[in-house]
């Protein structure tokens, strides 16, 4: 077979004959067809192939990598892969340059100067973990475990349960994640209506896709396994996409119709969609035969027509007319779209932050899953679906574990908001400067860079030099990022490309799929994975986890998980790297599935007749049945984790699962728990307030991802910084005319808390009233290649050091001018709601 990527490969390697001889030549007509294999552009001969997984970005894509004389030169995707079907964006191909990155840190180091001065010292991995270790131990001794805090950001799979299997030895539940600064506000509005988190969104099937937000084709969570299904999906059978954003993305340029919309007015638009869906009836069909398992009133037992006049009357007063006020979107646009969602069956409404990173993103999520309900477009083929992923078994570790302990510090002010389900990491550190709820006196973050991640840059800076507020703060990071050169101890961990883990990321096909992540090559320098880190401060601290390294926890849970074990265990991952079922369906529908009566008919296991939720008392940690009723379920603490089963009708079902908060079975587009916390229990209009209050000339700054960069961490990557390194902000000509601003000058961006200067990109491919800078750029350390800065240690033996041609071209940071503030509901941290003044520098 020649296709374009055999033509280009035959070029290269035809064109290295000269050097190499016949037998590259040999090789060259040798390749009937694409698919892991590469051979060296020098010597011809076959380079090794290792089968791992990409870590770029949480999508964690199969990959393979290739190995030359030991080292890693190159990276693509795994053909046997029935998420990615081989396919492999330019994100992760360029992690080739993650270990070969002049400026990564190889040996631990610790601070000799004042903090943030920038003078360090190497130290052995003993004296290191002594003293962490020694540290540790005081707090323990002194019963005060939880001022051991840990923040992590993309922490996952093998690694996380690794970790937080120590730190529950440790005894602290003083731990912080990233979600908030992320996609928690998507994630806590499922798990009030559907349970669980974590949608996937089936392009194989799907005949039409709604997007508000989303930019799938560069960005976002699953990104690979499903962009390449949707791209195929509109190439080879015409599936229409229409995209509502600000920005005219290359999401939104490739959509079949870019649809510009206000910030943050998405939810508006939504809802006059559900006006037009129940008022001209086009819920009949699949959307009436959803009905069935959705609770749309206060009483769970509702019939359909109760159903119908009850969301009839709710959305009668979001009509387009009053849609296209609030958002600048006609309302003929959104009649004609909405009828076209509702009558395209299958279709799947999709979104992701910028649609749902608002003050209203909560319930901009839940309009959005009420849409696709009212359309018979949940779990089922071709919609929005529940996440289907591998269930790994592995090491639990030690059984008498001490009670944990925990600082109030990650779910913000009390009372900021209503179910921070996924915490508000982001204001973690502004909590350990208020003190109230007490302080940490160890501070270790892994995978997160708080001061570049978060919003009020200065402020981060501020308090984690204040050793007053942190009196001791470690960082596990194989870079010298922003963080990392403020703390006191580093801890240098190899890159994802030569450590173990076994992964877990959801399928787009809804079969799942066991894959693992191996050593392309023997970790640079000094470096060690932080589950080897964690297993010697268990061994020190008298705590042994039961498994000394991250690759003998990696190797136990293929021999432990039977659908690995069953094809050969560790032996067949490593050899192959992927394994599904060849005979596995795909999981659709899954709230249907009728329970027997042995697993509700159980003498520990009681109705709750205000929700109609089956729910086992003793998994609830009460003592008996009559306690059980006479508390309830809704009201008993954590009992979402004791629920068994819906009864609707006559019959017992799966339902949707309850996660993280008390709800029942039902899809809840009405919402008791909401109702009961003072806000509206359907979804409805809620408007930004900052918004509200817009000056003649304010602007909203939004931010946005690229598809050759990755959050805060692939600037050092050479080969995606070359094509992406400079962020210049986007304003409308309007606007700009305005200001007196052409393209190219340089433009200051001021916000109540900071301002910056940056440069002005004038283009029509933004809507008025807006401006939007990418994420990714201005770092101001991070090696040479990220902000021409040389790390600490960093080695002067990579030759394109003197190629690089962007120098003092860095970009600038959005976040210094974006606040720490949270959605009122779910606590998501407000990226596209700052309000600013734009004007020539």
């Amino acid at each position: 077979m020649l296709n374009r990527r055999n033509f280009l490969k035959l070029g290269a390697v035809s064109a290295a004959a000269g050097l190499s001889g016949t037998a590259v030549m040999t090789k060259a007509e040798e390749m009937r067809a694409w698919g892991n294999k590469d051979f060296s552009y020098q010597t011809g001969r076959e380079r090794k192939a290792v089968p791992s997984a990409c870590y770029q970005c949480v999508t964690r894509c199969p990959n393979v990598t290739y190995v030359e004389d030991g080292r890693i030169v190159k990276i693509e995707g795994q053909m046997n892969s029935i998420r990615t079907e081989g396919v492999m964006c330019a994100k992760g191909q360029g992690g080739v340059n993650q270990p070969n990155d002049p400026d990564r840190i190889l040996y631990p180091m610790k601070r000799v100067g004042a903090r943030g001065e920038g003078k360090w010292k190497q130290v052995s991995w003993d004296e290191a973990l002594t003293e962490l270790a020694a540290r540790i131990q005081t707090l323990k001794d002194r019963g005060e475990p939880e001022k051991f805090m840990f923040h992590y950001g993309r922490m996952k799979s093998s690694t996380s349960k690794m970790v937080k299997t120590f730190l529950a030895t440790v005894g602290t539940a003083t731990i912080g994640d990233h979600t908030s600064i992320c996609e928690g506000g998507k994630w806590t509005a499922q798990e009030l209506t559907w349970g669980g988190h974590y949608d996937t969104w089936d392009f194989d099937n799907t005949r039409f896709v709604i997007n508000f937000g989303s930019n799938v084709f560069e960005a976002g969570t699953n990104h690979i396994p499903t962009s390449h299904r949707l791209i195929r999906a509109m190439a080879e059978r015409n599936v229409r996409m229409v995209t509502f954003d600000v920005r005219l993305s290359n999401t939104a340029a490739k959509s079949s119709e870019w649809v510009p919309v206000k910030p943050g007015t998405d939810l508006a638009v939504i809802l006059a969609m559900c006006n037009v869906v129940m008022s001209e009836d086009l819920y009949k069909g699949e959307g009436e035969k959803f009905l069935r398992f959705c609770k749309v009133t206060k009483n769970h037992d509702a019939g359909l027509d109760e159903k119908v006049a009850a969301l009839k009357a709710h959305f009668a007063q979001y009509t387009p007319e009053w849609a296209e006020k609030i958002s600048g979107v006609p309302a003929a646009s959104i009649r004609r779209i909405a009828r076209e969602f509702a009558s395209t069956h299958p279709a799947c409404a999709i979104s992701y932050r910028g649609a749902i990173a608002h003050f209203n993103g909560n319930d901009t999520e839940r309009a959005l899953q009420t849409l696709a309900a009212i359309t018979g477009n949940i779990d089922n083929p071709g919609g929005r679906c529940k996440a289907v992923g591998p269930k790994w078994h592995y090491p639990k570790g030690p059984k008498n574990l001490p009670k944990a302990r925990k600082l109030a510090l990650m779910d913000g002010p009390k009372g900021a908001a209503a179910f921070p389900t996924h915490h508000m990491s982001h204001n973690i550190l502004k909590m350990i400067k208020d003190g109230s709820a007490g302080r940490p006196e160890i501070y270790l973050t892994y995978k997160y860079t708080p001061v570049y991640a978060n919003g009020e840059t200065q402020e981060n800076i501020d308090i984690l030099k204040d050793e007053s507020l942190i009196p001791y703060f470690v960082v596990c990071s194989p870079f010298y990022d922003e963080s990392a050169a403020l703390a006191d101890l580093i801890l240098p961990e190899p890159t994802y490309s030569e450590r173990w883990d076994w992964e877990d990321m959801v399928s787009p096909v809804q079969i799942p799929e066991y894959y693992i992540r191996q050593p392309g090559a023997k970790p640079m320098g000094e470096t060690r994975d932080f589950g080897d880190v964690v297993c010697e401060l268990a061994e020190r601290l008298g705590t042994p986890l039961g498994y000394k390294t991250k690759q003998e926890f990696v190797q136990r849970s293929c021999e432990m998980t039977p659908e690995v074990a069953a094809v050969g265990g560790f032996e067949y991952m490593k050899k192959h790297g992927v394994y599904h079922d060849p005979a596995a369906k795909p999981v659709y529908f899954s709230y249907r599935k009728e329970l027997p009566s042995s697993a509700y008919l159980k003498e520990s296991v009681v109705l709750d007749e205000e929700t109609g939720v089956y729910w086992d008392w003793k998994k609830a940690h009460l003592h008996s049945a009559e306690e059980a009723m006479a508390k309830g379920y809704t009201r008993t603490k954590k009992s979402y984790k004791a629920y068994v089963g819906q009864r609707i009708g006559d019959k017992v079902y799966a339902g949707f699962r309850p996660d993280k908060v008390n709800k029942s079975g039902y899809f809840e587009i009405y919402s008791n728990l909401v109702e009961a916390k003072g806000f509206s229990p359907l979804p409805a209009w809620v408007a930004i307030p900052e918004h509200e209050k817009l000056g003649q000339d304010d602007l909203i700054l939004t931010t946005f991802k690229v598809a050759t960069q990755i959050h805060s961490r692939s600037p050092n990557c050479k080969y995606l910084t070359e094509l992406y390194h400079k962020n210049p902000a986007w304003i409308n000509p309007l606007e700009a005319a305005k200001r007196g601003i052409a393209d190219g000058d340089k433009i200051k961006v001021k916000s109540a808390i900071g301002e910056i200067v940056t440069e002005a990109k004038v283009t029509p491919a933004i809507n008025v009233g807006v401006i939007a800078i990418s994420h990714h750029c201005g770092h101001w350390e991070y090696g040479r290649y990220a902000s021409g800065k040389k790390a600490p240690g960093g080695r002067d033996d990579d030759p394109d050091l003197e190629r690089i041609w962007w120098k003092g071209d860095n970009g600038m940071h959005p976040n210094w001018l974006i606040a720490n503030s949270p959605d009122p509901i779910n606590g998501q941290q407000r990226w596209m709601d700052t309000v600013v003044q734009v004007s020539r520098a």
